[in-house]
């Protein structure tokens, strides 16, 4: 009996130091970081750190590592940007590549001079315009690239931003922290405030407090710096089988191609893989299936998150003094219809209402008679090159209807990235 209470009093003294020496390792990890000047939550996302991860020496990498780089790597910062889905890529890569004459590849290739070309004549100067669309994002993807880089001098003039019911309300995504690009650029997006909502459950909150502020788990930075972190196989909301590099020399149809060109879903890509040609002819796909699993439920758990999101989202931007245009994107009668109608008329109260009391414009899209049925589809969502070019000029028009954008489009600097001036170099 007496052993049994020396161990278990061993076992308590044991446990007592090391606790104690665990308090005292992240006091001292603290101190020392604090001293260091590296404050916890406050890194930076720099071209310099992306192109010292693996997926630069591999030249392949995750989509968000792809998009990142090339909007860090862009001669001077864009006057305009686009974010949004695939119903955003689909329409303006489809729209650029008609444009151009030529093959676009969607891994680096976002310049958008379709819609500059537009713009210009509707009045607004000579803007350069970035795609930041991606195939899967959600509204808080949408977030976390706006956070992480429209900062100093990375920080556009104007923002437009693509939605639809998928953005908000997938049924296959539990929570915003199940993609890929939350996994990427959570280290350095501002994320106290949306952090509640961004998980599907208490446990995986928990995990993210500890290792944001807990110092014995922010050690790696010492050594990695602001390096981003590798996605590697991790199982993803856009990479499900945890993919690592896809190789593909399987011929396809050339509907199936352009829709693996911006849908996004994958692991890591290769440029000259995921490529859209410049005139392809009429085809139609039939995605309805897909989307009635997407919409089963109109209330799902990952919907309140995303709505914060894109609260979070208009508010920063308006904080930045970025314009902001939101656009309810098109799509097929039939595709409608798989939500209610309350559905419909309280969600497009909501991004009307949101949008207006942040500044913004909104454009309601969503069922307009211009777009096609029988022409300007892909399938029941995504717009063809035909359909591309009629939301390009829908965009440019709301764009030069608003005098302040027009105005701050036309003062243009002409100083590149870094304050140089006189870079005026051209995008191909």
């Amino acid at each position: 009996m007496a052993s049994e209470k020396q161990t278990t009093s061993k076992r308590k003294v044991a446990f007592t130091w090391a606790l104690a020496l665990f308090a005292m390792v992240n006091v001292a990890l603290y101190s020392y970081m604090t001293a260091q000047g590296n404050k916890f939550g406050k890194r930076e996302l720099t071209l310099e750190a992306l192109r010292a991860t693996n997926y630069e020496k591999r030249t392949e990498g995750p989509w968000v590592w792809w998009v990142t780089k090339t909007f860090l790597a862009q001669p001077r910062t864009p006057d305009v940007v686009l974010l949004g889905s695939s119903q955003m890529g689909s329409a303006i890569f489809s729209a650029e590549a008609e444009h151009r004459g030529a093959i676009v590849d969607t891994t680096d290739d976002r310049q958008v001079t379709r819609l500059a070309a537009e713009l210009a004549r509707a009045g607004t100067g000579k803007p350069e315009v970035f795609n930041f669309s991606m195939g899967g994002a959600m509204v808080s993807d949408h977030y976390l690239m706006a956070n992480t880089l429209f900062k100093g001098e990375h920080k556009p003039k104007v923002a437009i931003i693509g939605v639809n019911p998928r953005d908000f309300i997938d049924n296959n995504l539990p929570s915003a922290s199940a993609t890929d690009t939350f996994h990427f650029l959570s280290g350095y997006a501002d994320l106290e405030k949306l952090a509640p909502v961004s998980f599907d459950d208490s446990f995986g909150y928990l995990d993210y407090l500890i290792n944001r502020h807990l110092p014995l788990k922010k050690a790696n930075l010492l050594v990695y710096g602001d390096l981003p972190p590798s996605l590697g196989t991790k199982p993803s909301f856009t990479n499900p089988e945890g993919k690592g590099a896809v190789k593909s020399t399987e011929k396809k149809p050339v509907t199936t191609q352009v829709l693996r060109a911006i849908s996004g879903s994958a692991g890591d890509v290769k440029k000259g893989e995921w490529v859209l040609p410049a005139f392809p002819p009429y085809l139609y796909m039939d995605n309805s299936k897909e989307y009635i699993k997407r919409y089963k439920n109109e209330h799902p758990r990952c919907a309140e998150g995303q709505r914060r999101y894109f609260e979070e989202l208009l508010s920063f931007l308006a904080d930045q003094d970025i314009k902001v245009i939101v656009v309810g994107m098109p799509s097929q009668a039939c595709n409608r219809q798989l939500l209610s109608q309350g559905f419909w008329t309280e969600f497009r109260g909501f991004l009307a209402r949101t949008t207006q009391n942040h500044g913004g414009t909104y454009v309601d899209l969503f069922d307009d008679k211009r777009f096609l049925a029988d022409k300007d589809y892909l399938d029941t969502v995504h717009l063809n090159r035909w359909g591309g070019g009629k939301l390009v000029k829908a965009i440019a028009e709301a764009t030069a209807n608003r005098a302040d954008i027009v105005a701050s489009l036309k003062n243009k600097q002409g100083t590149a990235i870094g304050g140089k001036p006189g870079s005026e170099r051209k995008w191909q």
